[in-house]
């Protein structure tokens, strides 16, 4: 399914409404289906549970923009009614395309479910909140929870969705703070320049209503902290993860990767003062500064000896601008591996290259699409590696996550296990 964008106009983007409804339609089927095969494993502890939901989600693509939306969703309705418009018209959740936040968010949904009802609540509640409902009104943009440190992550706290375990617990103790002034507001100003991405509608006829809208009621939200808010933020440096050998080569600090309790969400920690986009200060582009720049899920997991754990990428330059990606199994080489997975939405690797497996069974990330009737998909996407694989991945000459000086370390979430 594509992105349901069919013509923006001078100061908004007209969607598809059939678009609209196959993405809606198809991702509750999808959702359903998953919810329907965790039943035969709700015995099972929430790590082996998150695997099934990660399998069943793997490969899906990244999507760049409007990820999440507010749809037609009523506003005070914590389960699917239809018939609201809204400012951004892109669906809640949908299943055929994630980024990092509503891939973690599904997952975390899916974990809590046992019916369509049941995910349908708990999305609202997970992705929802930051203005505190005001009203009774939960399904607004300006609620949504868009900034993962200032929103998503006190918001799911006071929930009881996720518990700090950065500060707090057996890994406090390696702990640091880092700090950000967040201005929502000029996060709103900001995104008036591009009216046509952000004012993004069902009907021509609700364009111009949205588009008041937004220049209206959300150029002065009267919101508690909307205006200005300084926070910090606890991180785990990432140089404690890694140990430096005598020969230059690094190794993972197993003792702590062991320490980590899971199921977790894992949030990358940025210095806002050195955080540049093409040399210019994150701020600076979006108006306020915050702290996360990616997010995923860790969980444990066991394999046999001889199983694929995962297919590593590596991606360098070659002829000029052209990237070239490597594709390699890396598989148990023990009697049994019980390994801390990364499982995430990712955009590090090319644009616009093809993942695919190739007549002899090899799989490729390529800028060519496969021939024939090949499957295919986005070689960015929903994959899963090793946490330790992840921070020490290495791309066009750089381990990016290891030597970037805006990247401090990790912040680390505990996800509340599910009742049985």
């Amino acid at each position: 399914m594509v992105a349901p964008a069919i013509h923006a106009y001078d100061k908004y983007t007209l969607l598809n409404v059939s678009e609209y409804n196959n993405i809606v339609h198809h991702s509750r089927l999808q959702a359903a289906k998953i919810i329907d095969a965790l039943k035969t494993y709700r015995h099972l502890d929430a790590d082996s549970q998150i695997a099934i939901i990660v399998d069943q989600l793997m490969d899906i693509p990244y999507i760049y923009k409007n990820g999440m939306g507010e749809g037609d969703w009523q506003p005070e309705a914590k389960e699917y009614r239809s018939g609201a418009v809204h400012v951004n018209q892109n669906p809640v959740y949908r299943l055929d395309k994630l980024n990092c936040q509503t891939f973690v968010q599904v997952v975390m949904a899916l974990l809590h479910a046992k019916n369509m009802t049941q995910f349908d609540n708990n999305i609202v509640q997970i992705s929802y909140g930051a203005a505190g409902n005001p009203h009774g009104e939960i399904v607004r943009y300006y609620n949504r929870n868009n900034l993962i440190d200032a929103d998503f992550n006190p918001v799911n706290q006071r929930n009881g969705w996720l518990t700090d375990i950065t500060s707090k617990g057996p890994l406090s103790s390696h702990a640091k703070k880092t700090y950000a002034h967040i201005t929502r507001q000029n996060w709103f100003l900001k995104q008036q320049d591009d009216l046509d991405k952000n004012v993004q509608v069902l009907a021509k006829s609700s364009g111009p209503a949205m588009i008041k809208r937004f220049k209206t009621i959300y150029a002065e939200l009267n919101f508690p902290r909307f205006k200005s808010e300084h926070i910090a933020i606890s991180y785990l440096p990432k140089e404690i993860f890694v140990l430096n050998r005598m020969d230059g080569r690094m190794e993972p600090n197993q003792t702590l990767l062991d320490t980590i309790p899971t199921p977790a969400v894992a949030e990358i920690v940025r210095d806002v003062k050195r955080w540049n986009d093409n040399g210019i200060n994150i701020k600076d582009i979006i108006g306020t500064e915050f702290t996360i720049s990616h997010l995923g899920l860790l969980y444990r997991q066991g394999y046999n000896r001889g199983e694929l754990i995962y297919r590593k990428t590596m991606c360098t330059y070659h002829d000029g601008n052209m990237k070239v990606c490597a594709v390699r199994p890396v598989t148990c080489q023990k009697d049994f591996c019980e390994e801390l997975m990364f499982a995430h939405a990712t955009n590090a690797y090319p644009k616009h290259y093809f993942w695919y497996q190739t007549s002899n069974n090899n799989y490729v990330c390529s800028p060519y699409p496969p021939k024939s009737d090949t499957p295919y998909t986005s070689c960015n996407r929903v994959v899963s590696m090793p946490f330790y694989d992840y921070l020490t991945e290495y791309h066009a000459g750089l381990y990016s996550n290891m030597e970037l000086r805006s990247i401090l370390g990790i912040h680390l979430e505990k996800i509340s296990t599910p009742h049985a």
